[in-house]
């Protein structure tokens, strides 16, 4: 059984967008993040005093919004560090006036609209028993996660369920005065919309490495070294759904990011021998799995 190395990890996410001024103030008004640096049609984004890249919003020029039936983004989950910091960015999602699009912007952006609170995009919460979670969709659809995990002690096992958060007891935890996702904060697992899911096994599993914490019949979690989810992937939207055009918004490309150049190559003579077209990257290569997304394998960087 081929095993990708313990210590990887997902990198950064790259979203392709249409209103790049919008997302940029979406991401740092209401989600919590900070421009680290910006050049030309894309910003780098990271969390508050932090220097690592999390995710990047690359403009489109005469971009189409992506279509909800189509392979790509199902979520981009922030994983902060602390309890405490989860507790206030939820709180603080909650509490936010900033109104980058009013309602019916909104609902000519993007047609999930009607499904979610209108200044801060709050779609649901979770208790997961791994981890606590809350969801949002930026200004063009694109779902996002912010969690914080417990103990691996607490784990239990397999992948938890879904219960309602503990909103009194995280509430005694707010800081009010919290002003962003901490600069700790990494890019903890990808969710991803495919087209079939035992295409996705034979391609992540059994060629790339990573191991199967649960399948289902229409979706998939698979993680390196035990951890409980490095990538989900499911169908809910559509079995064979087709991966949308260049010009349209959504994932560009996500990073898996490997401890050392042994374990890249390892991957990477796995993915050659079953015939798949790699591209060579500065530091890495790109690979483009079997619903048509982009994964940009890369070394670790001190």
């Amino acid at each position: 059984m081929v095993q990708i190395h313990p210590k990887t990890r997902i990198g950064h996410v790259a979203f392709k967008v249409k209103d790049l001024e919008r997302q940029i103030a979406f991401y740092e008004n209401v989600v919590g993040l900070e421009v680290i640096k910006q050049e030309g049609n894309k910003a780098y984004l990271s969390g508050k005093g932090g220097k690592n890249t999390l995710l990047v919003l690359e403009k489109l020029e005469d971009g189409a919004l992506q279509e909800p039936r189509t392979t790509g983004i199902y979520h981009v989950a922030f994983l902060v560090p602390t309890r405490e910091a989860f507790a206030s960015a939820l709180f603080g999602v909650l509490r936010n006036k900033n109104v980058i699009d009013s309602p019916a912007e909104q609902e000519g952006r993007y047609t999930y609209s009607n499904e979610i609170l209108p200044i801060s995009r709050f779609n649901s919460a979770s208790d997961h028993t791994y981890s606590e979670a809350f969801y949002l969709q930026d200004l063009e659809g694109n779902g996002i996660e912010i969690y914080a995990d417990r103990p691996r002690d607490q784990w239990g096992e397999g992948p938890g369920g879904s219960t309602p958060l503990d909103l009194k007891a995280l509430a005694t935890l707010v800081d009010y005065e919290f002003a962003g996702l901490p600069a700790d904060t990494v890019v903890g697992h990808v969710h991803l919309r495919i087209a079939d899911v035992e295409k996705s096994h034979e391609f992540y599993v059994k060629t790339v490495g990573f191991e199967v914490q649960q399948r289902e019949e229409d979706c998939l979690f698979i993680s390196a070294g035990g951890y409980h989810h490095h990538i989900g992937a499911n169908t809910w939207n559509g079995v064979n759904n087709p991966h949308p055009p260049t010009h349209a918004t959504g994932l560009k490309v996500y990073t898996i990011v490997l401890p050392h150049k042994e374990a890249l190559d390892e991957v990477k003579e796995r993915l050659i021998e079953k015939q798949h077209e790699i591209n060579e990257t500065t530091n890495g290569f790109t690979v483009v799995d079997p619903s048509g997304i982009t994964v940009q394998f890369e070394i670790e960087v001190a």
